[in-house]
């Protein structure tokens, strides 16, 4: 696929452009200057030092050997795996296993037993939310599936440490602190600011609880083998919604008449496959087409990397015709980052493909209504401008500080909780600022901490697989680029949406985020089973 796009006259233009500008640039004194100033300089020399730095702070925290000790007391604790292996439903369980893993249809999730299911379900968590909610509507059941799945995690990740002869890693890393940190924060902002006390326990549950897989992947995850069974059943649920979303867009799936304005007269339907939201799912293709396109570059099978990049270019057409314009932008924003991390002469093929979709009616109807009018009034007179100031104003009423309460205006909680009177309820459409309102500056602070902390974490994890890409035999390092731009895009994109007002959008956002952590600081501590 790479090889038939680069071969086209026009994209071999662009490349004959570029690398004259390159070559003009590489000559140029000035430009060399700056290359010869910024090798040499101390701030590139801090990052280096920053970047491959060991985590002895980590390693030698109370924290970690807590769970040192922990582990070592559960690795000597063997009766009740003993007693399991010689039960009865313990030998029909393995027998199950071994007859659904042959199916080819289902025998992926249970060719590894438990811990090959469980993160099949992981996986496919957006289906199967969507199958007991949407589907078959078993109320009771859809409200509580992903609490007893997260307890049940929690169960399988203390059982996998009973009754080893070698006890697992203990799998701290440098997120975990962040993370608690904004736990610890947004605990404290419920308890003080709490005029409806379970108002702001079902905020602070919404805002932290799907926050807690990070630290269930980074220790339910044990090899290359777990890491790649999440990591492809990812991207194969990717492109079965785009593929879902396209033939939305085929047959003209209807819309509410609010979605476009009137002038957009070019836009025939948004397209949401399981979501609902068009800009969820134009959300979800952001996070995992740089993921996809991240396959053709860790396997080295022809019939794989066509695949790969077929898929890749699915999930994008699928994107476009969500004709959400803030995945959009987003999406660029993760695919300019993973060819800056993985291949710059990609650039390229995305400045021929940006020059192809300006041509699409669509494209410059959506784009082309930002700079009208129109689009001033819409946006200022509710619109997302009009609800920012509106958020704004709640917040100036109460003490910036501590914010207006969690759960009580700009997200789902407060939509469905609309307690106070002469209070106008609606999303706030940003997701940090949806944070400023309930938790006040000190929740924010925190919030960007724990993302900041992820960003850095994240670019350490990057460095850390880049120096083994070229002596492994399929290098984690363009898988790692892959998740890292999808995240990015996901933040960008949480600039102008509620993202992660959507459980499974938060899920999948945390859940790569340990998928990322895990590849460059516990990957090589782990036993591969």
């Amino acid at each position: 696929m790479t090889g038939l796009l680069q071969g086209s006259c026009f994209v071999r233009l662009l490349q004959a452009i570029g690398a004259w500008l390159h070559r003009v640039a590489g000559g140029s004194a000035i430009f060399g200057a700056i290359g010869r100033c910024w090798r040499a300089s101390k701030t590139r020399a801090f990052f280096v030092r920053r970047l491959g730095a060991p985590d002895a702070y980590v390693e030698s925290s109370n924290a970690a050997r807590l769970c040192t000790r922990v582990n070592t007391r559960l690795s000597g604790w063997s009766a009740p795996r003993r007693w399991w292996e010689a039960s009865l439903l313990c030998r029909i369980w393995r027998g199950l296993c071994r007859a659904l893993s042959k199916s080819r249809i289902i025998g992926w999730a249970f060719s590894d037993g438990m811990q090959g299911l469980i993160l099949t379900i992981l996986g496919c968590y957006v289906c199967i939310d969507w199958l007991l909610r949407d589907v078959l509507q078993i109320a009771l059941l859809a409200s509580v599936w992903d609490e007893l799945l997260i307890l049940f995690c929690l169960f399988w990740v203390v059982w996998q440490r009973t009754g080893r002869r070698t006890p697992l890693a203990i799998g701290a890393n440098p997120l975990d602190l962040p993370v608690a940190v904004f736990f610890v924060v947004g605990l404290v902002l419920m308890s003080i600011v709490a005029p409806y006390p379970a108002i702001q326990l079902s905020g602070y549950r919404a805002t932290v609880q799907y926050i807690l897989w990070f630290f269930l992947i980074t220790r339910l995850v044990q090899s290359d083998r777990d890491f790649m069974r999440v990591y492809i059943t990812l991207c194969a649920v990717a492109f079965v919604l785009a593929l879902h979303g396209i033939y939305q867009y085929i047959i003209g799936v209807p819309m509410p008449s609010n979605w476009v304005a009137t002038a957009e007269t070019a836009v025939r339907t948004r397209v949401y496959s399981i979501f609902g939201s068009p800009n969820i799912m134009g959300d979800f293709m952001v996070l995992f087409v740089p993921m996809t396109v991240a396959l053709a570059y860790h396997t080295k099978r022809p019939a794989a990397q066509a695949c790969a990049w077929l898929a890749a270019i699915v999930m994008c057409v699928a994107c476009l015709f969500t004709m959400s314009r803030g995945a959009w932008a987003a999406m660029a924003a993760a695919i300019v980052v993973f060819i800056l991390l993985v291949d710059r002469k990609l650039f390229w093929l995305l400045l021929a493909a940006a020059c192809v979709l300006v041509l699409v009616p669509f494209v410059r109807t959506r784009i082309g209504f930002l700079f009208t009018d129109d689009f001033v009034a819409a946006n200022t007179n509710g619109g997302r401008a009009g609800r920012w100031e509106n958020g704004l104003a709640h917040l100036e009423s109460v003490d910036p500080v501590t914010g207006f309460g969690l759960g009580m205006f700009g997200g789902a909680v407060a939509m469905q909780n609309q307690v106070l009177d002469g209070v106008d309820y609606f999303y706030m459409d940003n997701y940090y600022l949806k944070i400023l309102v309930e938790m006040g500056w000190l929740g924010l602070a925190s919030f960007i901490l724990m993302m900041l902390g992820m960003i850095a974490a994240a670019l350490r994890s990057l460095y850390r697989t880049a120096k083994y890409r070229r002596t492994e035999e399929k290098p984690m390092y363009p898988l790692c680029a892959g998740m890292f731009a999808g995240l990015v895009g996901v933040l960008v994109h949480c600039s102008g949406e509620n993202i992660f007002e959507e459980p499974y959008m938060m899920v999948y956002f945390w859940l790569i985020a340990g998928l990322l952590i895990w590849a460059g600081f516990l990957r090589k501590k782990q036993a591969v089973r």
